[in-house]
């Protein structure tokens, strides 16, 4: 998972995130904690790339006394700062944005923070994914999303209610909830809250396209389970994470290629075979140019020569 998607402001995330507290019978939001983080803070996007800050879910067993709320959001980095590491934060020179569940109980990365209660969600609409299941130069990238209300559409937020009340709780977007471990870095006067994506091997729904996909918490129960540091242990925690099945996807611009970009143009919708038209035609005109240049250079070159 290379990019993910989320547009809403940080207010919203929170209502987006409301649950059920067992002794309350209504929804409640968790309080957000902001936090330093270098001075970086989450900005809503539709193109996030690692090293970009986002909104994260975890329990708030460590913070209770900052929190209200058994849940709390935290803002953090994407991609884990080795606890080990010093000096200058970005150049630990370890790939950390994803964490192989497989790898996770062998790491000497992952394995201290995972077995010491470091689970945490990754909120996002949706993410991005090259299809590499196609042997060729330009690879497709697609848009990853949880399977909406009937008259809701990712693409337009006008068909977004984007409302919570006490009672029904969030009636806007589904969040795709994603399984992660953070980690919090200290070095001098500096403190990083930075995490990374749990990835399996792909089911039958995303295997055309990716070898590899993010573990997605299904439901409720899978969520309360991950986030419940004290009352579920790191082995029973990992048996709740299995490959989604559900999920809705489409074909968007290459323009996600680049983390540069960041409108909402970014997960819209596109014709394939228009691209495909498109990307052959220019392909065929950079081919042709460069053909005419090379035959003028040679005859430039016999002309110095005379």
């Amino acid at each position: 998972m290379a990019c993910i998607s989320l547009s809403l402001h940080r207010d919203q995330v929170c209502c987006a995130c409301s649950y059920k507290e067992k002794k309350l019978n209504r929804f409640i939001k968790p309080d957000y904690l902001n936090e330093y983080n270098d001075g970086k803070d989450y900005t809503p996007s539709y193109n996030i790339a690692p090293t970009d800050i986002t909104p994260i879910l975890i329990s708030a067993s460590k913070f209770k006394n900052a929190a209200q709320t058994s849940r709390i959001i935290k803002p953090m980095m994407w991609g884990i700062i080795p606890p080990w590491h010093k000096g200058d934060y970005k150049k630990h020179n370890l790939s950390t944005n994803n964490c192989r569940i497989e790898n996770i109980k062998s790491s000497k990365l992952y394995n201290p923070i995972f077995r010491d209660g470091g689970r945490c969600i990754i909120l996002v609409e949706g993410f991005y994914e090259w299809q590499t299941s196609e042997k060729t130069k330009n690879k497709q990238p697609y848009y990853i999303y949880m399977k909406q209300h009937p008259n809701l559409k990712v693409t337009d937020q006008t068909t977004w209610s984007n409302k919570f009340n006490e009672n029904e709780g969030w009636t806007g977007i589904k969040l795709m909830h994603i399984a992660g471990l953070y980690h919090v870095w200290r070095d001098e006067n500096v403190i990083i809250y930075s995490y990374s994506v749990i990835t399996m091997e792909s089911n039958e729904t995303l295997s055309w396209l990716h070898h590899r996909m993010p573990a997605i918490l299904n439901n409720e129960i899978e969520i309360n389970a991950w986030l419940d540091i004290d009352n579920v242990n790191a082995d029973m925690a990992l048996e709740y994470l299995k490959s989604m099945h559900i999920l809705e996807w489409h074909p968007v611009s290459t323009m996600v290629n680049n983390s540069k970009n960041k409108s909402a143009d970014c997960n819209k919708i596109i014709n394939r075979e228009k691209a495909k038209s498109s990307q052959k035609t220019l392909t065929s005109w950079f081919t042709t140019n460069k053909r005419k240049l090379s035959e003028y250079e040679e005859k430039e070159s016999k002309k110095v020569k005379l």
